[in-house]
């Protein structure tokens, strides 16, 4: 450092120190604020939000008139590489904001503020020569919109777009004009030509390589001709075809077409192709067409569209056939080839005109019809299901008819490759998409509502027109409670159901060799069998009888949906459960409990109930429900108890038997969870069971007990005597233990878990306050400590010594007395009890 520069402030002052800090902080701030403002100002860029080029083509010249629109956005400078390549921009004068800047062959735009804004440039671009085109290409910038309108004059020039899509292209007054849009491409790239209408056709030259495929069918005749143009000179942008006046056009295909229309000159149709832009070398198109067939025995013309303005033509032609029989009446110009598998003839042409035709003779198909009939006989309706099994040969078919439907509605109808179908005058239309040859299934399925049960049903066959032979299986089915027979058979006879093919649930089955058969069947709707098994549960408490009874129905032959129940009149609370309950009506003893829908094969009722007595002493009346109209009733009795009653058998009747509660059933002693004290079965329905109830003599129960008692004693020479009486007490419910001490005892004090407590005086006694609400099963102690006065131990003679220990109203179940005395003196003689 340079000893001859003086320090801004001096280095030894307290208040130049302080300057230096406060300058320190400020500049801080002021970098901390223009950080944070730098980070908060958004970047400034350029955008070009469309762009627009004209474009004015000469043989050797191309200028561009260039409208643009740019939006600059953001704070500062913003810059944009406007265009690239060999091109050059008069001096132009621009909005103040903008600057245009030239480096190299590129072109850059700035912009000094944000602001939308729309100027025009002129651009000059350099041409390339390559036969017999000229082509001009740069790069411009990525526009939101960027479109395209180029234009040459003369009128045998060509102007095509290489970039981008062409909208249209179009030549009018000796111009030509095509216009299209860039895209997301940059690239600029035009190509014209300026050459003469007269030396194009000169040059162009054209030959096609037709193959044509001629499908025979019996209602239309179908062509696919495709025709490979090779363009040995020039280009075209559109292409004739004539077509035959007989031909309906259904699809052309091809590469860039723009339009195509079939116009009239004179008698014959001709097919007009615009493409999209010129092609060169190759093209490709391919027709559909379609000729009806007469139904004459004259032979039948099969004529290919002719493509126009080529100089050659050769091709070859295939005929195949469906479902028709064809036969070549007359060939001119063609020489016939080795046909490929399965087609009819192959033939090769090297020049127009040639001619075919052919006489066609339709083959008729030959249709076996094989059937499997389920039929199912409900309550309101008849369902039948037909499972027809189509077998055609010689030739396909697209459709069949059946019939009669006999008042049935079609609900459904079902198959592969069923296109549409339809009933019409009682017949059933089926409508194929493809072709049907060998075997193809159907289902149709048929229904009959019917407002009263019949007595009698019939199945008729569903025959299919035109069919050479017609064979079906009938199974006849019923919904439970429903019974079927045979009536009359025509045309059918009856097999074992389960040699049915297609089974189900059929209980008769029939077979029928021939198409003409019918089936009556006479209808029966069964009773219902019905038996009950009723298990009674009777709870006895204290004053009041809960029970519970659950009714087992078996059910055969027909569904029921009513069940009728006889209930004792002393219940009281009766309440039935079980599934879909609706209603439950009472008259006098009786229930009548309807069900949502008919039961079948089963049905569990469960009836619950209570009644009171008096629990002194009662007859009860136990059992006594009844399932009305039914053919068996059986069941069982279980009786338990919930108080302190005696119970005895009173009264019971046969067909009640007594029983152990192990013969009760598993189902039934799972609904048990107290003791059984008696258990009946029976059979029937006449029967009386009563027992006589009574309350047991309460005895006093233990509240408390003393597990383990200790009395220690200690005698001195002076006659006084301090015990100690320690007893380990288990209580249930008892607040005091009462003491009584022994004669002119004095009490000292006592504890309670080994915590002193204040005992209360009752007379003689002493009361020690329990501790309640712990575990009854855990012991805790209570301690008493009293003094006793006797004679003194001085004389040389025996002193009898009596100890009497405490009464207490606690039951002591072990005790134990120890007595300590001086040491000089002994004891002898015990006695006590």
């Amino acid at each position: 450092m340079n000893s001859s520069r003086r320090p801004l402030l001096p280095q030894n002052s307290t208040r130049g120190f302080t300057m230096r800090i406060l300058i320190c902080s400020l500049l801080l701030c002021v970098g901390s604020l223009a950080g944070r403002a730098a980070t908060n100002t958004p970047t400034a860029s350029l955008a070009v939000r469309e762009i627009h080029y004209s474009a004015h083509l000469a043989d050797a010249s191309a200028r561009l008139t260039i409208d643009l629109e740019v939006e600059s956005t953001g704070r500062g400078d913003a810059a944009l590489t406007l265009f690239e390549g060999d091109i050059a921009i008069p001096a132009t004068k621009l909005p103040p904001p903008l600057t245009l800047l030239r480096e190299g062959n590129r072109y850059h735009l700035t912009s000094a503020r944000p602001g939308r804004y729309t100027f025009r440039l002129d651009l000059v671009a350099k041409v390339t020569r390559a036969e017999p085109w000229n082509q001009i290409t740069f790069i411009g910038p990525v526009a939101g919109i960027a479109a395209v309108d180029a234009q040459v004059p003369g009128d045998g020039s060509e102007v095509q777009l290489l970039t981008g899509t062409v909208l249209d292209t179009a030549r009018t007054n000796g111009m030509i004009r095509t216009r299209g849009f860039l895209g997301s491409e940059r690239a600029v790239s035009l190509r014209w030509s300026q050459q003469t209408a007269t030396r194009i056709a000169r040059q162009s030259l054209v030959t096609c390589e037709t193959t044509a495929s001629i499908q025979l069918n019996p209602n239309v005749i179908k062509f696919q001709t495709r025709h490979s143009f090779d363009l040995v000179q020039g280009r075209r942008s559109r292409f004739v075809v004539a077509l035959p006046s007989a031909h309906a056009l259904t699809r052309v295909e091809g590469d860039q077409i723009r339009n195509w229309q079939v116009q009239m000159d004179g008698e014959r149709q001709l097919l007009v192709i615009e493409l999209v832009k010129p092609v060169e070398k190759s093209y490709s198109l391919t027709l559909f067409s379609e000729q009806s067939v007469e139904t004459t025995t004259t032979a039948t013309p099969l004529n290919l569209p002719v493509p126009q303005e080529v100089e050659r033509e050769s091709g070859t032609l295939t005929l195949n056939a469906e479902d028709i029989q064809a036969e070549i009446d007359s060939v001119s110009g063609l020489r016939q080839i080795n046909a490929a598998v399965g087609t009819v003839a192959a033939y090769r042409f090297n020049a127009r005109p040639f001619t075919i035709s052919a006489r066609l003779r339709r083959i008729e198909p030959i249709v076996n019809v094989a059937s499997q009939i389920a039929s199912r006989l409900e309550e309101s309706r008849l369902l039948v299901s037909h499972h027809v099994m189509l077998t055609v040969e010689k030739a396909g078919i697209y459709a069949i008819e059946l019939s009669p439907l006999n008042d049935f509605v079609i609900t459904d109808v079902r198959g592969i490759g069923i296109e549409d179908w339809s009933p019409r005058d009682g017949k059933l239309g089926i409508n194929f998409s493809s072709r049907v040859l060998g075997q193809r299934q159907i289902e149709i399925q048929l229904e009959k509502t019917q407002k009263t049960f019949p007595d009698q049903v019939t199945l008729a066959p569903l025959l299919v027109n035109g069919a050479a032979r017609q064979t079906a299986q009938i199974g006849a089915a019923a919904a439970p409670g429903i019974q079927v027979k045979t009536t009359e058979l025509t045309g059918l006879r009856e097999i074992p159901a389960a040699t049915l093919t297609d089974r189900r649930d059929a209980t008769l089955g029939f077979i029928a060799n021939q198409s003409d058969w019918s089936l009556k069947l006479a209808t029966e709707r069964m009773a219902a069998r019905i038996v009950a098994e009723i298990f009674n549960l009777a709870t006895i408490g204290d004053g009041l009888v809960g029970g519970s009874a659950t009714i087992r129905y078996g059910i055969v032959n027909q569904g029921v949906q009513e069940f009728r129940v006889q209930v004792p009149a002393h219940w009281k609370n009766v309440e039935f459960t079980g599934p879909n309950i609706r209603r439950r009506d009472q008259q006098g003893n009786i229930w009548t409990i309807g069900l949502q829908d008919k039961a079948w094969d089963g049905y569990t009722l469960v009836v619950t109930y209570d009644h009171q007595f008096d629990p002194h002493k009662a007859t009860l009346d136990i059992g006594g429900i009844h399932a009305l109209d039914v053919e068996r009733e059986t069941g069982s009795i279980a009786i338990t108890s919930a108080a302190s009653l005696e119970l005895r058998e009173s009264k019971a009747t046969t067909p009640l038997r007594r029983v152990d509660e192990n013969e009760l059933s598993d189902a039934d002693r799972d609904l048990i969870s107290r003791a059984v004290l008696f258990a009946y079965q029976y059979e029937g329905t006449n029967y009386s069971l009563t027992l006589d109830a009574s309350r047991f003599n309460e005895l006093p129960v233990l509240q408390a007990v003393a597990d383990r008692t200790q009395f220690t004693t200690v005698l001195t020479e002076a006659g006084q005597m301090l015990t100690q009486a320690s007893f380990m007490v288990k209580n249930n419910e008892k607040q005091f233990q009462t003491f009584t001490l022994p004669k002119a005892a004095e009490f000292w004090s006592c504890f309670v878990n080994n915590q002193p407590v204040k005992a209360e005086r009752q007379g003689d006694s002493v009361l020690v306050p329990l501790p309640r609400g712990a575990n009854r099963d855990q012991t805790f102690a209570v301690e008493i400590v009293y003094a006793q006065k006797s004679e003194p131990l001085k004389g040389l003679l025996p002193q009898p010594l009596t100890l009497t220990a405490p009464r207490t109203d606690i039951q002591t179940t072990f005790a134990e007395w120890e007595l300590y005395i001086p040491a000089s003196h002994w004891l002898t003689r015990f006695n006590g009890n």
